[in-house]
């Protein structure tokens, strides 16, 4: 059950979320909150995907969602507040769950805390999405943020990604909630399989002495995804760490970013190389290929038909092994944040990384 959205005054919210459901009380539809979902978003190219993520989020987790949307260049000055009732399922009995949109315009910004404060079910986490770069000097993030118990961000919407990562880093030592990122969600598929891949002493060491690595990934963006290496370079920085490598440097090139780091044998190279597949999602790891010191050969490169296969070949300079397969989550949209809700905590990984991305030459990375 989706119901048509219900123009109302902010004042009377409750009072139209609750006729609603008194209208629905002969029908097989069950009211369900497992969370408050709060969904901030400039008014831009981005809003209908962010709505489209607020959807998939409910499908999985019923949960009252307020979205919030600002313009705040609007020279005029606007408030405007809708209700719904958003289905989470599509079977005989419909468990269902209440939608509150709030959009702004120009000093109407202000009122934001005031009018989400009433809304927010006591006792249930709340998770806050925020749809845009990081609100440096935002006073609408500093009140909202008091009532988070999860702080998740997107990187893709960032033009400095070190200065993105000290950021977040601060925001993790200053206040008492999580911190997520959806770019580091996405990548969680090829960190399993790395993990399962070279998961005994003996594999760590043969990685460990590799020589160069090259990770390519869909360069192609669409007008809400611009920064397609993000995944990629969050993948390659997830390594180092894991390998212990010391970051050297960064150096932009025509055919991607090359990274140097140094280890016990030397210095290893990894190389960002864009491939244009309009037909994938924009910044989607598409393969990883190592080669070691002593001409051992590792090789993970996705099907482009079936997004969520991965084939893994190895070889030495004596044997070459039957190739094997893994079976990764599917990409949808909203699958990242669906991931995140279901972790608990800030990934210790994910610090590692953000302090061995905010080291880097923004200029190079761009």
């Amino acid at each position: 059950m989706t119901t048509a959205a219900h123009t109302v005054a902010p004042e009377d919210i409750q009072k139209e979320l609750s006729r609603i459901w008194e209208s629905l009380e002969t029908t097989n539809v069950t009211r369900a909150s497992l969370f408050n979902l709060i969904f901030y978003t400039g008014k831009n190219n981005r809003t209908p995907y962010i709505e489209r993520i607020a959807q998939k989020v409910i499908e999985k987790f019923p949960s009252r969602v307020i979205f919030i949307t600002a313009d705040q260049d609007c020279k005029e000055s606007s408030l405007k507040t809708e209700v719904s009732i958003l289905s989470s399922s599509k079977g005989e009995f419909d468990v269902s769950c209440d939608y509150i949109s709030i959009e702004t315009k120009g000093s109407a910004y202000q009122r934001i805390p005031f009018l989400i404060l009433p809304h927010i079910l006591p006792d249930l986490p709340v998770y806050l999405l925020w749809g845009q770069d990081l609100p440096y000097q935002d006073p609408l993030f500093t009140q909202l943020e008091q009532f988070a118990d999860r702080l998740i961000f997107d990187s893709e919407t960032t033009d400095d990604l070190p200065k993105f990562a000290s950021s977040i880093l601060e925001q993790n030592t200053k206040h008492h909630c999580d911190v997520a990122d959806l770019n580091w969600a996405r990548i969680e598929s090829w960190r399993q399989m790395f993990s399962m891949a070279f998961y005994s002493p003996e594999k760590l060491d043969q990685i460990r002495r590799a020589k160069k690595i090259a990770i390519s990934y869909n360069s192609h963006g669409t007008q809400f995804f611009c920064h397609t290496h993000i995944q990629a370079l969050y993948f390659q920085t997830w390594l180092a760490c894991q390998l212990n490598w010391q970051f050297k440097k960064v150096v932009k090139e025509k055919n991607g970013l090359t990274f140097t780091h140094a280890h016990q044998e030397g210095t290893v190279e990894i190389l960002l190389t864009p491939a244009e597949c309009p037909n994938l999602p924009p910044g989607l790891i598409l393969s990883a290929e190592i080669m070691t010191a002593n001409e051992e050969h590792f090789l993970f490169t996705r099907n482009q038909a079936l997004l969520h296969e991965v084939t893994y070949q190895h070889s030495t300079s004596q044997q070459c092994d039957l190739p094997s397969h893994y079976i990764l989550a599917k990409a949808e949209s909203g699958h990242s944040l669906v991931k995140e809700i279901c972790h608990r905590g800030t990934s210790e990984h994910f610090l590692k990384v953000l302090n061995f991305v905010k080291t880097m030459d923004s200029a190079q990375l761009c």
